[in-house]
């Protein structure tokens, strides 16, 4: 299951880097091709990801929480392990009201304004409700292992966050649609190319979201959802032959986010290929981890073993 789970999301990589080299050199030319315009009337799909197209991560987030806060009072002996997953939980619950409450206030607000008084409380009911959801299927499942993957995946989400918002601070990458506004294709630059000299050019005139093209972060959190989707089977054997089916909602969950993301100007190809790849290159480390953790553990009881047989055999 996990050797077929890794395949496909090994394919998944190739297909990205492929369309990243492309990318490289026609970034601007795809781009111009792909942009429909920012404003509701003519561009409805691209302002409607914008808000949804981050639910994977950000109320993802009130979802993993949730479980651990339950999974840790009944799989945890530990009063300090215990504290530390609660406290966890409570930051991932903290993490999720303010960001997606935040997008519901603010992305796109230029072109479908939503009041703070509407986009905080539709973001606590939606937030709560995956924590609801999150405690219900928690609670109902014998699983084991269950707490250990929902850490794995909240180390996942909790990588891929860390690395975007270093890497848009680094790069500084002007927006498609700012260049276009802009009306000077000089300002344009590729992805490995930082955009300070365009911003600090600008003075007290820069918009600074107008400066963080890259890497997508909207791509990136989207693209969590190929693992997020998947796991709910591993709460249920009810929906475990569907995981397959989860993992290609999610694929597609991710496309579609990230086709928006070009729809609206915010973005380019490498942009949007390269966060998912991040999200991924992020599995890669907490896979890592825990195959090195195991491999470590596997060792101890070998050693302890081989140790205790000796000692036999010395009293014989």
């Amino acid at each position: 299951m996990y050797k077929k789970r890794n395949i496909a999301i090994a394919v998944v990589a190739l297909v990205l880097l492929g369309l990243t080299v492309c990318g490289s050199f026609w970034d601007y030319e795809i781009a111009t091709a792909l942009y429909w315009g920012q404003q509701p009337a003519e561009n409805f799909f691209g302002v409607l990801f914008a808000f949804i197209g981050v639910i994977p991560t950000f109320v993802g987030w009130s979802f993993l929480g949730a479980s651990i806060l339950f999974l840790s009072k009944r799989q945890v002996c530990g009063k300090i392990k215990r504290r530390l997953l609660i406290a966890l939980s409570i930051l991932l619950f903290v993490l999720s009201f303010f960001y997606f409450c935040n997008t519901l206030f603010l992305v796109n607000e230029n072109a479908f304004p939503v009041h703070w008084a509407i986009a905080y409380p539709i973001g606590v009911i939606i937030i709560f409700g995956a924590a609801f959801l999150g405690y219900k299927l928690s609670k109902a499942s014998d699983n084991p292992n269950l707490l250990k993957k929902v850490l794995l995946l909240t180390l996942i989400s909790l990588i891929t966050m860390l690395v975007i918002m270093l890497t848009k601070e680094i790069m500084d990458r002007p927006r498609f649609r700012w260049v276009m506004e802009a009306g000077n294709s000089d300002h344009f630059r590729n992805w490995w190319q930082s955009g300070k000299d365009i911003k600090e050019s600008m003075g007290s005139n820069v918009i600074s979201d107008e400066f963080a093209s890259f890497p997508s972060g909207h791509s990136a959190y989207a693209m969590f959802a190929i693992f997020l989707f998947p796991a709910i089977a591993d709460y249920t054997t009810k929906i475990q032959k569907y995981r397959g089916a989860l993992f290609a909602c999610g694929l597609i969950w991710w496309g579609a986010t990230a086709l928006s993301r070009l729809t609206v100007g915010a973005h380019y190809v490498t942009d949007v290929c390269i966060a998912g790849l991040i999200t991924i290159f992020a599995y890669v480390i907490v896979e890592s981890i825990e195959y090195a953790m195991m491999r470590r553990n596997k060792n101890k009881a070998n050693n302890s073993a081989n140790e205790s047989a000796e000692d036999k055999n010395d009293a014989i």
